[in-house]
C-alpha cells in the first residue's frame, strides 16, 4: 500500500512573453489615446475616466474594448470632468504661489500643500478605478467611494508620485505612462479597496 503523501497545487499557467507583450502595447495605444484626447485640457478628466474604463477591460476580459461605448463614455464625461479639473488647476496654482514666495508660509506651507495635493491625486486616481469598474456611475457616487478608503488612496499617492518622477526624469514617456499607471491603479485598488 503507497503511503498517503501530501499533494502539492498544481500551478496556475502564467502567461508566455507573447501575452505579456500584448498587454505592454495594448497599454501603451491605451495611454497614447489618452494622451491625445487630454491635448484639449478640459477633456482631460473625460480622457483618463474613459482611459480608465479601457484599461479596466483588457485587465479583466484580456482584450481591448469596442471603440464605441469608450466614446460615448468620453462625451458623457466631459461636462462631469470639468470640477475636477478646476480643483486640479486650483491646486497647482497654490502650489506655484506658495513656490515662488507670493503666499507667506515657506517651505513648510510648501511641504503640506504638496503632500495634501499628492493624497488628493491618490483620491483622484481612485476615483478613475471607480468610474472605470462602472462607466454608468456618477461622478460624485464614484469620488465619495474614493473618498470613503484612505487607505487605497495614501497608496494610490505614493505610486502616483513615483509615476511623476519617472515622467520628469524622461519625458517623452508620458504618454506611455498614462496607460501603465491607470493599469496599476487598477491593479492597486482590487487589492487595497475591492468593489
Amino acid at each position: 500500500m503507497p503511503p498517503n503523501w501530501p499533494v502539492d497545487d498544481v500551478p496556475a499557467a502564467r502567461p508566455d512573453w507573447r501575452e505579456r507583450l500584448a498587454l505592454g502595447a495594448d497599454l501603451a495605444l491605451i495611454g497614447i489615446a489618452v494622451t491625445a484626447l487630454a491635448l484639449p485640457v478640459v477633456t482631460a478628466p473625460a480622457a483618463l475616466a474613459t482611459g480608465s474604463a479601457a484599461v479596466r477591460t483588457r485587465y479583466a476580459d484580456g482584450r481591448l474594448p469596442r471603440w464605441r461605448p469608450l466614446l460615448r463614455q468620453y462625451r458623457r464625461g466631459v461636462l462631469p470632468g470639468l470640477p475636477a479639473l478646476l480643483a486640479a488647476a486650483v491646486l497647482l496654482i497654490d502650489l506655484v504661489a506658495v513656490r515662488g514666495g507670493w503666499v507667506p508660509g515657506g517651505p513648510v506651507l510648501l511641504g503640506i500643500t504638496a503632500v495634501v495635493t499628492a493624497w488628493l491625486a491618490g483620491v483622484a486616481a481612485l476615483t478613475l478605478v471607480a468610474l472605470g469598474r462602472d462607466p454608468e456611475l456618477p461622478w460624485r457616487t464614484a469620488a465619495g467611494w474614493a473618498w470613503d478608503h484612505p487607505k487605497a488612496a495614501t497608496v494610490l499617492a505614493l505610486i502616483g508620485v513615483i509615476a511623476l518622477f519617472l515622467v520628469l526624469a524622461v519625458p517623452v514617456t508620458l504618454p506611455l505612462m498614462v496607460g501603465f499607471h491607470l493599469f496599476a491603479v487598477h491593479l492597486l485598488s482590487d487589492r487595497l479597496a475591492p468593489a
